[in-house]
């Protein structure tokens, strides 16, 4: 199910992005991010072999540079 992928990537990323306190004060902004985020990650390692690469370090340091990277402000 390629759905079920995506629908963990999204989780894993959320939830990384909660641990590192991320957001907008505007949960809908933030979940429409997420998904982008989720979905540019699965297109960049479309190919990967999860069984050779690490997964959890990888979608760590995606979302981290993609925190980096976001224009949500912390007033």
């Amino acid at each position: 199910m390629n759905n079920f992928k995506l629908l963990e990537t999204i989780a894993d990323i959320s939830y990384i992005a909660g641990y590192h306190q991320h957001y907008s004060r505007n949960s809908r902004f933030d979940i429409t991010e997420y998904i982008s985020w989720a979905t540019e990650f699965e297109k960049i390692n479309k190919n990967t072999d999860w069984d050779n690469d690490n997964y959890i370090l990888a979608i760590e340091q995606f979302t981290d540079k993609k925190i980096r990277q976001s224009t949500v402000s912390f007033d």
